[in-house]
C-alpha cells in the first residue's frame, strides 16, 4: 500500500538547499531493488513477451520454425550423403587400393629375387670381386642378366 504525503513547494526548496552539500543524497532508497533479487531469468523472459507485439512474436516463431526445419533437412542430407560416400569407398576404392598394394609388394619381391639371383651368378661365374682391380691383360667379363621369356 502506498502512503501519499503532500509537500509544499517551500518545504521542498528548503530541503533541496539543505541537501546540496551532501554527495550521498539519493531520491531512491535501497529497499526498492530488493524485489529484483527474487526474479528469475524465466520471469524476466516472460516479461519480455509482453513487450514484443503479437504480430512480431508470431513472425519470430515462424522464422525459428523454418530455420529449425531447414537445419534438420540439411543435417539429414549431409548424413545420408556421408553414408553413400563411405559405403562407395569401401566397396569400390578399398579393393582397388589393396590390389595396388599387392602388386607393389610382388614387384618388390621380384626385384629382390632378381638382385639375389644376379649376386649368386656373379659368385658362381668367378667374376671379379667388387673392389678388386682387374689385371690389364685379362678381358673384361660381361655380366649376363636374366633375359625375360621369349628373348633368349
Amino acid at each position: 500500500m502506498v502512503k501519499l504525503e503532500e509537500v509544499s513547494a517551500e518545504q521542498f526548496e528548503e530541503q533541496v538547499l539543505s541537501d546540496d552539500g551532501d554527495d550521498n543524497y539519493s531520491d531512491f532508497s535501497d529497499d526498492d531493488f530488493d524485489d529484483d533479487d527474487d526474479e528469475s531469468l524465466l520471469d524476466r523472459l516472460a516479461a519480455l513477451k509482453e513487450i514484443i507485439p503479437l504480430k512480431h512474436r508470431n513472425r519470430i516463431a515462424a522464422s525459428a520454425s523454418t530455420l529449425t526445419s531447414w537445419g534438420k533437412t540439411g543435417a539429414t542430407f549431409v548424413g545420408k550423403s556421408a553414408w553413400v560416400v563411405t559405403t562407395s569407398m569401401l566397396l569400390l576404392v578399398l579393393p582397388l587400393a589393396l590390389e595396388i598394394e599387392k602388386e607393389q609388394a610382388l614387384l618388390a619381391y621380384e626385384k629382390e629375387a632378381m638382385q639375389q639371383q644376379g649376386a649368386q651368378q656373379m659368385l658362381t661365374s668367378g667374376g671379379p670381386i667388387a673392389g678388386q682391380p682387374q689385371q690389364p691383360g685379362q678381358p673384361q667379363q660381361q655380366q649376363q642378366g636374366v633375359a625375360p621369356p621369349g628373348f633368349q
